[in-house]
């Protein structure tokens, strides 16, 4: 289902595969689709991705207590310094004054900003190196509840903290993580607007990452076997991995200037286009993440085994176009699962077919 104007404040549907388990798995449908962003907004929309859209009565919400507390960049300006042109004669006609007749000016010159394709296409942050493994090991408990599934993603975000901080200040931004809440139901409101969900989602206004915890219940406890149970687990440890990538894009630059791309663009395949190269580039973030950490963590046996057959080859759905086919999220996520380095993850140099 293609993106329409008036629906929501979302960008995309998610996407994924039939998984494991009963006929055709749990099953995937679409998130909720955007307006068209204003360009150069602060809040263009809500970065979706997820898996199931259920409609469960209740909202409840529990927030963390990280402060947002981002400053606006200020470009850096160098001041010139005013030197009169002196004058000299041979004999001074008249008394010279300690004050200077006129007032010195100063001029100063603001460095330019970069161009947008510039920020995607050449950001530091793919020159800052490998991630450095930060231990992360798999939470103990199991999302047999809401509570516990917020538990669960609450053990791996100071694990995904620890990882991104470094390069993150290496590539010369200012790190401030994201802040995270959790809830449940058919519909939320956040500063990026308000509307129907089904799924995760990152709202670059307040940099919130809105974790849906029904949805992770859901796929885990639908059905009993142990395949299912680790392709719960494996797609939600991605699952907030990809949402967290978007966070690095947004203090990074990137999500900001993709936006302005997205908005300036030719055709609507073109916009469609954009929006795959962010989105993929998200997931490509998480494979970063999960790679330096798989031995920690561990990723081995069955859990290895669902990401190479059901998570790395997740795409989009016939006629949707929104967040890139099976073969590109293989391309860039299946190969950053391997390198555990952003170099991999410029999905804004690639060709077009790559970014199908």
């Amino acid at each position: 289902m293609a993106p329409q104007q008036g629906q929501g404040f979302g960008w995309g549907p998610s996407f994924g595969p039939p998984g494991p388990g009963g006929p055709g798995g749990p099953g995937f449908q679409p998130g909720w689709q955007p307006q068209r962003p204003k360009k150069k907004s602060k809040a263009p929309a809500v970065l979706v991705l997820g898996v199931l859209a259920v409609a469960v009565a209740g909202l409840f919400v529990w927030n963390t207590i990280n402060k947002n507390a981002d400053d606006d960049y200020t470009p850096p300006v160098s001041s010139g310094r005013y030197t009169p042109s002196p004058t000299t004669t041979s004999e001074p006609t008249e008394e010279p004054t300690s004050e200077p007749t006129e007032e010195p000016t100063s001029t100063t010159t603001e460095s330019p900003e970069p161009q947008a394709i510039d920020v995607v296409a050449k950001n530091q942050l793919y020159k800052a190196g490998q991630m450095a493994a930060t231990n992360c090991r798999e939470p103990r408990v199991r999302p047999t509840n809401n509570r516990n599934a917020a538990a669960y993603w609450a053990a791996i975000k100071p694990c995904l903290d620890r990882g991104w901080a470094p390069l993150v200040a290496k590539a010369g931004y200012k790190f401030v993580p994201p802040r995270m809440t959790y809830w449940a139901g058919s519909s939320t409101s956040t500063p990026c607007g308000n509307g129907p969900v089904s799924v995760p989602f990152y709202c670059p206004s307040n940099q919130m990452m809105y974790m849906k915890v029904d949805v992770f219940v859901k796929t885990y406890m639908e059905y009993p076997d142990a395949e299912s149970k680790a392709y719960s687990r494996m797609w939600y440890s991605r699952s907030i991995a990809h949402e967290y990538g978007h966070h690095v894009q947004e203090v990074t630059g990137i999500l900001e200037a993709a936006h302005d791309l997205e908005y300036d663009a030719n055709s609507y395949a073109d916009r469609l286009r954009m929006n795959r190269r962010t989105e993929l580039q998200a997931n490509c973030f998480a494979g970063v993440f999960l790679a330096v950490n798989k031995r920690s963590y561990p990723i081995n046996g069955l859990m290895l085994q669902v990401w190479n057959k059901w998570v790395v080859t997740a795409g989009d759905k016939p006629n949707e176009g929104t967040h890139g086919s099976k073969a590109s999220q293989a391309r860039f996520m299946g190969q950053s699962f391997k390198t555990g380095n952003p170099a991999t993850c410029n999905t804004f140099t690639a060709s077009a077919n790559n970014v199908s």
